[in-house]
Parts: C-alpha cells; sequence; structure tokens
C-alpha cells in the first residue's frame, strides 16, 4: 500500500474540491437571514466566544467547530441568531461549509457530522483491508486512525454512534471468526482483544471526554443555560447571583426549587389552566430561567408571621409552610385528582388568592431540608 495520491487521482481531489467549493459558496450571500436551526447552532459558537454556560443534548466537538469558524471569521459574539433576523454586514461565519450542497448554506452540526462519518469509513476499509495482516504497522495505523475517527464522530452528534455501532458489529464478527481458525494461538487471540479495546474504545471514550473537557474551560461564565446544572455548578460560574444568595431560608423569600430528578427542572407555573382534571392554574417543570419559577416561602394564615424590620424569622426543618407563586399570587395546591400524564400520582396546581381564607390542608407543604 502507498499513502499517496498517483498524478490522476491528485488531480480528480482538486477538481472535486474546485467544483464543490463552487456550489456551495456561489451567492451564499442571497440567504443573508438565520434559517431553522441555525437559530440555535450558530447560538452554541457565539456562546463559545463569550465563555457563556449552555447545555445541549447533543455532544459538543461540533458546535466547538462552529464556535472556532466564527472566531476565524471575525465574528466577535454580539449576533445572538434570532429566527428570520438578517445577519449583520460582514458576517463571514456564513461560510461554514457542508459535505452536502443542499444544507452548505446553514450553520448546522451535519457538516462537522457528514465529513467524520466519511473519515470513518475511509478508515475502517482500510482496517479492512489489511485484517489479513494483523500487527504489521499498516494495520496498527488503520487501526488507530479509526478510533480517532470514531471518537470525532460520536462527539459531534448523538446519530454519530451509528458508525460506532457498524465498527463494533465487524470487530465482534471478526474476532468470533478468528477464534475459530485452528491457527490461532491463546496469546495471539488475547492481543487481537486487548489491541481493539485500546485503539477502538480507550481512545474513542478518550477523544469524546477530552471534547466535554474542553468545552467546561471554554465555558467559565453564567449564562440561561446553566438553568438544569445543579446549583453548587452553577456556583461555581462566573457572574452567577448563586454565590450571594444566603444559606438561610427566612418567611418571604423568593427561592426557586428544582426537581432531583434530571431533567425535569424549576417548578413552574404561569396563568394558563388545565383543560381537564383541576381546571386549575397550571404547575410544570420548566428547564429554563424565568420569572414565573420564583415561589414565596409563607406561613399559615393562622399564624403571625415573626419578621419585623429588624429581624427575620427562619424557616425551619419540619414546618408547615404555604408557597406562593410570585407572578400570579396563587397558593401550590394539590389533591386527589390524578396528573395528566401519569394517573398514579396527583396533579400539583396553584389556587385561590393570598389573602386570609379558611385554611385548606391541601394547600399545607411539610418541609424536609437535607444538609450536605
Amino acid at each position: 500500500m502507498t499513502w499517496g495520491l498517483d498524478r490522476q487521482s491528485l488531480w480528480n481531489v482538486i477538481a472535486l474540491t474546485l467544483i464543490s467549493a463552487l456550489t456551495r459558496f456561489y451567492k451564499i450571500g442571497r440567504a443573508n437571514y438565520v434559517i431553522f436551526d441555525e437559530a440555535h447552532m450558530a447560538k452554541f459558537g457565539a456562546y463559545y466566544i463569550n465563555a457563556t454556560f449552555y447545555h445541549d443534548e447533543h455532544p459538543q466537538l461540533s458546535k466547538m467547530l462552529i464556535g472556532l469558524s466564527e472566531v476565524l471569521a471575525g465574528f466577535d459574539g454580539s449576533f445572538t441568531f434570532p429566527s428570520g433576523k438578517q445577519y449583520p454586514e460582514g458576517a463571514g461565519c456564513l461560510c461554514v461549509d457542508n459535505a452536502l450542497c443542499t444544507i452548505s448554506r446553514f450553520i448546522l452540526l451535519d457538516a462537522m457530522l457528514l465529513f467524520f462519518t466519511a473519515m470513518s469509513a475511509l478508515s475502517f476499509s482500510g482496517l479492512y483491508k489489511h485484517r489479513l495482516q494483523p500487527f504489521t504497522r499498516v494495520w496498527w495505523g488503520w487501526l488507530f486512525a479509526t478510533g480517532v475517527v470514531l471518537g470525532l464522530v460520536a462527539s459531534s452528534k448523538w446519530v454519530g454512534f451509528f458508525s460506532v455501532g457498524l465498527v463494533g458489529l465487524y470487530t465482534v464478527w471478526e474476532l468470533y471468526d478468528i477464534f475459530g481458525q485452528s491457527r490461532t494461538r491463546i496469546r495471539s487471540y488475547a492481543l487481537h482483544w486487548s489491541a481493539r479495546i485500546v485503539a477502538l474504545a480507550v481512545v474513542l471514550l478518550a477523544i469524546y471526554m477530552l471534547c466535554f473537557r474542553i468545552h467546561f474551560r471554554l465555558l467559565y461564565k453564567s449564562g440561561p443555560g446553566d438553568v438544569p446544572m445543579d446549583s453548587l455548578f452553577q456556583a461555581g460560574l462566573q457572574g452567577t447571583g448563586l454565590a450571594n444568595q444566603p444559606m438561610d431560608i427566612a418567611y418571604g423569600s423568593v427561592i426557586t426549587l428544582k426537581s432531583a430528578v434530571p431533567g425535569v427542572g424549576l417548578l413552574h407555573s404561569h396563568a394558563n389552566t388545565y383543560p381537564d382534571g383541576s381546571k386549575q392554574q397550571q404547575v410544570t417543570g420548566y428547564t429554563h430561567a424565568d420569572q414565573n419559577n420564583n415561589w414565596v416561602v409563607e406561613i399559615m394564615h393562622s399564624q403571625a408571621r415573626g419578621n419585623t424590620s429588624e429581624t427575620l424569622e427562619f424557616e425551619r426543618n419540619g414546618n408547615i409552610v404555604r408557597l406562593v407563586h410570585a407572578g400570579t399570587n396563587r397558593n401550590l395546591h394539590s389533591h386527589a385528582v390524578a396528573a395528566i400524564l401519569n394517573f398514579l400520582f396527583f396533579a400539583p396546581f396553584t389556587f385561590g388568592f393570598d389573602y386570609p381564607v379558611e385554611e385548606l390542608a391541601n394547600r399545607k407543604w411539610l418541609s424536609l431540608w437535607n444538609v450536605y
């Protein structure tokens, strides 16, 4: 095998590159407004430029590469990429290329995903071509190249794991085939396993985790995307308001409550009502910063608050409290009405304006604090 290209192949590569550049960049400036998922993906690149933390379900490599392309284009991170908004003059980040002409004019993750997918197919083909020459220099080269590219494609987007699955299934079949060969020795077979574990699994995981390491090092400022993270993590970000918050809660304090279940978010309410069931004001989980996440801790109506202009009465473990939605002034309430999505649980809602009325047991909440 030779690693270089003959003259004809080299000219073919040059011609294809020039034609691809022509079809992808011709009149690219005509689509000078934010289209479709550019409102999200291009914004992620701006977060890296501004070092503002965000949370997203996809791995980070493609979004970091988008941020790099925006830096190279001279973008300063000030444009927020609202959907349908016209790009500012001189926004060179429009020139983020893609592997398909159809979507070459959009700032999406697919460009990097398709590039690394093609590279994984190339390296996998090289490994398969030299499968009968194990432990030679060229075989080791293709094996580690496959592991590196699989790490890159897996770090670009979740669907990149299909490439990992393809190589993984082939690897299992190949090891089974080697095991059935009469000339296979135990030491040689163990070396086949070790080589693939290191080159394909360890290298892949190392690259995947390295991308997250770089991601967290680049994003050290607080932003709207840090809400899904736990409070201790948010407190370590630059510019967060949590670092200056008091540890104790007094009656009348405005608080937010986060679910212990990942992905549920903060306790949230708004003026909309349930269409069925209680037909009262909705209570949901919300994963973004919002004023409707705020709740006021209050005592029961039958009790006198100890707060004065000089002293505060602090809420204590085991107290019975009311939670009043700060935006609509309604009490958090629940009774034997099944939840909309899960009939095994009661539905929470807000009910009754905050003025002295006959006390309802269904709006009494027992506070139990875990001290870490």
